[in-house]
């Protein structure tokens, strides 16, 4: 068993990921990794499981928490020792402890098999340490010492690198570093020999103004007296300086074990979906402006798909299980079931900008009133994340609920007054001046949720579509029809209601009520919709067949459907805006 915390939590049993519930039973599980081979004792766990808050059935959920991890882990992963609990694993059993090593192994190397080492040290990392857990008081000291780490061997393999002559290919790499790290002077330092190697002196010289510009700024102080050493050299041209020959370390990383949310060039995915066989055949990979684009996306993806719907632009990799979209505040952000995070997109690009760490199975995710909403799923919660800092801003527990079986919060949306969600079986009003619940109503149990010309409508397992009116003191139901057959994805769009019922789509008008002719998606072909958003002056379908190969098709005026894209298998989630279509493709099986 293989426990990972360079990144959002994860545990793997061989090449299977064994999923994980969100929560607290997740966080018991990051607290027992970081002490592996340790006890912790009960009153430990307690205090930081509820942050010193705990409710009087504390002790009984702890236990239950740990029963469920050894049905998922084994029952011979975790010990029971006096009061408390072991992992029982070693310092190697955990990506940080094979980080470690791993640096230990580079320090008596030569330079490029030091170089290479650091790499595949620094390529275990999928993200931020501990990324769902940023917040939280037990995982604050490792995430720093783990960072800082990371940092110093960055530094150090960058160093040898700039030794073995790759001045031209780290250029980059340092401005986005001396720009995520402006404090940091040697990366600043080292870019301006990158960038004086590369035959940019005046760059060079203006990478050691700002450097001066920000620390005088930031901290009242002159740059260090090797940076200003350095700024000397670059004007004297320095015979030191002058670039080594070029030498490439052994053994380059293998293509298709790169890190998530690092892209690849588009040639290099496709040699190594090759070597994978079976239907990497089906795969065709092109860049440029071919007007013959095809790209079949792979799992656990965000597609960016151009406006009309004609070709798949680019696609970055996410989290595992995407499963919503929500496109404004400057990103395209996307939510991960099974990660527990928020993926950003840059929406100009479709290239991941930040992962938040959440920490649930996250479900839904919506935009509105200057920050990012999410719907927590079983924890029951909503979480509410600042876009300025991409972090977590409050988690709004929606009123009383049982600490152990909390009823959990699917579906979110925004209009211009509130945030709503779904709990349980209820609709819940959430102020977003206050992140406080001001009302509820029931619903039934529900299967979508949207907004859009002055009301709210949720679809339900009761085949209904309701019309809630959310701006009344007592929220109360102001309309109801009927669909005869289960309905989900409801969007509001050309003043109507669009929702898909069975096979079909179908439009309901908002003040009537009244349920229009179905539009059939490709019946003929043996495929069904499964996902839909407006945007882009269109309504966008996603649709599967029995084999879950995944289409994304444009209904325009007049209920025409364009000619489907290809783009994947299990389709997740659909939005478009910033200009393009996004679309979410899950784990596959």
């Amino acid at each position: 068993m293989r426990y990972l915390i360079l990144g959002p939590l994860e545990v793997r049993d061989g090449d299977r990921h064994v999923e994980l519930r969100g929560g607290r039973q997740r966080k018991l599980l990051a607290i027992l990794v970081l002490h592996s081979g340790e006890a912790v004792s009960t009153d430990r766990l307690i205090e930081e499981l509820w942050d010193g808050k705990p409710p009087e059935t504390a002790v009984k959920a702890l236990q239950g928490y740990v029963s469920s991890l050894r049905k998922q882990l084994g029952p011979e992963t975790i010990g029971t020792v006096g009061t408390g609990y072991r992992l029982i694993a070693a310092p190697e059993d955990t990506d940080a402890g094979r980080f470690e090593e791993l640096l230990a192994e580079a320090r008596p190397l030569e330079r490029a098999p030091a170089a290479a080492k650091l790499r595949e040290a620094l390529g275990l990392w999928r993200g931020p340490a501990l990324a769902d857990f940023a917040y939280d008081e037990f995982a604050r000291s490792e995430i720093d010492r783990l960072e800082d780490l990371r940092l110093t061997a960055v530094e150090r393999r960058i160093d040898l690198e700039l030794a073995l002559g790759h001045h031209d290919d780290l250029a980059p790499e340092l401005e986005a570093l001396v720009r995520a790290h402006p404090l940091r002077e040697r990366f600043r330092g080292q870019l301006m020999v990158a960038l004086y190697r590369s035959g940019r002196q005046a760059d060079a010289l203006d990478a050691y103004r700002d450097a001066r510009t920000v620390m005088r700024e930031e901290l009242g102080l002159e740059p260090s007296e090797e940076l200003q050493a350095l700024q000397r050299a670059i004007l004297a041209h320095d015979a030191t300086l002058a670039a080594p020959p070029r030498v490439d370390p052994p053994g380059p990383p293998d293509p298709v074990a790169a890190p998530r949310g690092r892209r690849l060039p588009l040639a290099a995915v496709a040699i190594g979906l090759a070597l994978l066989g079976g239907a990497a055949v089906a795969i065709v990979l092109t860049q440029g402006n071919s007007k013959d684009a095809s790209i079949v996306v792979p799992p656990n993806s965000v597609a960016m798909v151009d406006s009309r719907g004609k070709r798949v632009e680019s696609f970055a990799g996410v989290g595992r299980g995407p499963v919503a979209i929500a496109v404004g505040l400057r990103g395209v952000w996307v939510a991960n079931a099974v990660d527990g995070t928020v993926d950003r997109l840059d929406p100009a690009t479709g290239k991941p900008v930040a992962t938040i760490g959440v920490g649930a199975d996250l479900y839904g995710v919506a935009v509105g009133f200057g920050s990012v909403w999410v719907a927590d799923g079983n924890d029951g919660t909503v979480t509410r994340i600042d876009p300025r800092i991409n972090r977590v801003e409050t988690t709004i527990p929606p009123r009383e609920q049982p600490t152990l079986a909390p009823a959990p919060v699917f579906y979110i949306a925004v209009d211009s007054r509130y945030v709503w969600a779904t709990r349980g079986d209820e609709l819940l009003r959430i102020n977003p001046s206050t992140n406080r619940v001001d009302g509820h109503v029931s619903i039934g149990i529900p299967t979508g949720l949207t907004t859009g010309g002055g009301y709210v409508w949720v679809t339900t397992q009761g085949e209904q579509l309701l019309r809630i009116d959310g701006d009344a003191r007592n929220m109360k139901e102001a309309g109801s029809q009927n669909l005869s057959g289960i309905a989900f994805a409801p969007v509001y769009a050309r003043g109507t209601v669009w929702v898909i019922v069975g096979e079909a789509v179908r439009q309901v008008e908002r003040f009537t009520l009244s349920v229009g002719d179905p539009v059939n998606i490709a019946a003929a072909r043996g495929e069904f919709p499964v996902a839909l958003a407006a945007g882009n002056a269109a309504l966008w379908v996603l649709s599967s067949d029995s084999n879950s190969d995944g289409n994304l098709r444009r209904l325009v005026a007049g209920g025409r459907v364009s000619a489907p894209l290809r783009v994947g298998k299990n389709l997740s989630a659909v939005a478009a805006g910033g200009g393009a279509t996004w679309v979410a493709v899950s784990a596959t099986g």
